[in-house]
């Protein structure tokens, strides 16, 4: 149950953190505060969407398998990502690829922040609290 408790945490600190810092600099970057936020979300859940994805599927089969590889999982996430990005934007007519690539990076490091910071905090949070579950 800690395990199932600790990715959703995760999950939750990741996109929260990943919307305050796209909110932030969509705010910075011209706009109001609820425009901004509407960006933020748009670049987060529409240039990331396959990172989240595959980060969410890899939390969850490392939650099954004992380990705990957070950042380097985000990782693997973001360059997929930005491989997907990137094909899409050179298949789409008309669609210029290299914006489309600064949106995913955009979002993608707003995100491995935001995975950044699940790392320090969720195990804080939720403790291990069986000797075996301290050892995995």
């Amino acid at each position: 149950m800690r395990r199932a408790v600790a990715v959703v945490l995760h999950l939750v600190t990741a996109i929260v953190v990943a919307l305050v810092l796209l909110t932030g600099w969509q705010w910075f970057l011209g706009g109001d505060l609820g425009a901004a936020f509407g960006e933020a979300a748009r670049l987060l859940f529409l240039f990331m969407d396959i990172g989240l994805g595959v980060w969410l599927v890899l939390l969850v089969v490392g939650a099954v398998r004992g380990w705990r590889r957070v950042v380097p999982s985000a990782v693997v996430g973001v360059l997929l990502n930005l491989l997907t990005v990137l094909v899409v934007g050179f298949v789409q007519q008309g669609a210029v690829a290299w914006a489309f690539l600064f949106f995913g990076l955009t979002a993608g490091l707003a995100f491995l922040v935001g995975a950044g910071v699940s790392s320090i905090f969720v195990p804080r949070l939720v403790k291990p609290t069986t000797p075996a579950e301290r050892r995995t």
